[in-house]
């Protein structure tokens, strides 16, 4: 083979090597192209889905229906506890009920110390409770109980209640929150009466102390207290 020749075909065979060599590099250029394409499909897509969940948490965040309650619906500020029928009784036995007396209680729960003290004594009482079921759990035991035309249910705050026409007021709440209801306790009629279980009125001077043990819903014993004032109470 001659110079000429062989020259001819190495430039043949390396423009043939050279073009394959850019259209594999145009075809693999092409590729990820789209590659990059989908995947920046995907990376742009997806905040846009992670923004819309946001969006949509926030909007049911937001919305009444779903997570939070409407304003005239305030949380209770304390979880319910039942008073074990032994303490109801002692607490009736301390504010000494009587036929004619009215008994309030602020955060009824289920009203069991008024359907005990409309059943023994006879008297009326009315029962208050922000929390809607609590109040329709007290209708409920009101009515089981028979004593509707004596026991009254209303959803209310008891911040805000006028309490003069009670002559015997009943608590289970905690010790700020008695605290806070003091202005309005102490406008009761003089002689009235106030017990409650467990917490004490710091600021007022108990007349009455007594402690005694009973079970809970779960069986657990433990010692309870009761407390009493009678208005207007001694200060400590």
């Amino acid at each position: 083979m001659n110079r000429q020749s062989f020259s001819a075909r190495y430039s043949f065979a390396l423009f043939l090597v050279v073009g394959a060599s850019l259209a594999a590099s145009h075809q693999f250029a092409e590729s990820r192209e789209g590659a990059g394409a989908r995947d920046s499909f995907q990376t742009d897509n997806e905040p846009t889905v992670l923004h819309r969940g946001q969006d949509e948490k926030k909007k049911d965040k937001d919305s009444p229906t779903k997570n939070s309650k409407p304003d005239d619906i305030p949380e209770p500020d304390v979880p319910y506890w039942p008073t074990p029928p032994q303490v109801v009784d002692k607490m009736l036995e301390l504010a000494e009920v009587k036929k004619g007396d009215v008994v309030y209680d602020l955060g009824c729960g289920d009203a069991r110390i008024l359907v005990t003290a409309a059943k023994r004594y006879g008297v009326k009482g009315f029962g208050f409770d922000i929390d809607p079921k609590q109040v329709r759990d007290s209708l409920e035991n009101a009515k089981k109980n028979k004593v509707e035309d004596l026991v009254t249910i209303k959803k209310a705050d008891i911040f805000t209640l006028d309490l003069k026409d009670a002559s015997v007021v009943t608590l289970y709440l905690m010790p700020e929150l008695n605290v806070r209801l003091m202005p309005q306790l102490e406008k009761l009629k003089p002689g009235s009466r106030i017990v409650s279980h467990d917490w004490d009125m710091k600021g007022a001077k108990p007349n009455k102390m007594v402690t005694l043990r009973a079970k809970n819903e779960m069986g657990l014993e433990r010692v309870h207290k009761v407390y009493l004032w009678i208005v207007p109470w001694e200060k400590e």
